[in-house]
């Protein structure tokens, strides 16, 4: 692993099997999860790519979570990627992915459209790709498909992050970095979870994203039932 001195930042190769393994959480000033087909398929002709080419190892890309807790990351920047990977090990009968799909939340309504329409998607892609090979797809996934994984213990420094990765291209509307600033004042003054919920969910009605006023979380183990 290597540390970058004087920041409370660490980076490491992962496999895609231990970033999954994290008890990962989606913090509430992130944008919904959005990929569109176009990047769902992406991702899956790249990695099926490496995969029939027998390479060793196959880099996804990287992910900056943010340490609350000995126990607890949350994800800065890699969400659309890491949602798809989700959606895909569903689809292949992941126990990993299962577990997860049952905790990590998502606060949008938007998102739950997104999650639906790409998991038919990648229903469908793998019956046509991959059927009858599921079991050796999993494996390279999990075992050989990595991540760049940085770390992050201080919430300032996670904030920083959050607004260098996402300031760039289309990755964000601009309001998402304000309501980032704004829950993270709320940080600092102790908010409590109903609070920022309730601030997020003002936010993103006074913008083109409806957040469901009556169940504010969805669990990708519930939207897909």
């Amino acid at each position: 692993m290597s540390s970058i001195k004087g920041k409370a930042i660490s980076a490491e190769i992962k496999k895609v099997n231990d970033v999954l393994n994290l008890n990962l959480q989606i913090p509430y000033y992130q944008r919904p999860y959005r990929w569109q087909e176009k990047n769902v398929l992406q991702l899956l002709e790249d990695v099926y790519g490496s995969w029939k080419q027998v390479k060793s190892a196959y880099r996804i890309g990287s992910v900056i979570l943010y340490k609350e807790s000995e126990k607890l990351f949350q994800i800065i920047d890699g969400q659309q990627r890491i949602t798809t990977l989700i959606l895909v090990l569903l689809q292949l009968e992941s126990k990993q992915a299962i577990n997860l799909s049952k905790s990590l939340e998502f606060c949008h309504s938007d998102s739950e459209k997104c999650i639906r329409r790409n998991n038919d998607f990648i229903r469908d892609w793998l019956d046509e790709n991959v059927s009858g090979e599921e079991p050796d797809f999993l494996n390279y996934i999990n075992m050989f498909c990595e991540f760049v994984e940085i770390k992050v213990t201080s919430l300032s420094e996670a904030f920083q992050m959050f607004d260098s990765q996402n300031s760039r291209g289309k990755s964000l509307e601009a309001y998402n970095l304000l309501k980032a600033y704004h829950i993270r004042a709320m940080e600092d003054e102790d908010a409590t979870t109903v609070d920022k919920i309730e601030s997020d969910r003002r936010w993103e009605n006074a913008t083109r994203f409806v957040v469901d006023p009556l169940n504010l979380k969805h669990k990708p183990q519930d939207i897909l039932k």
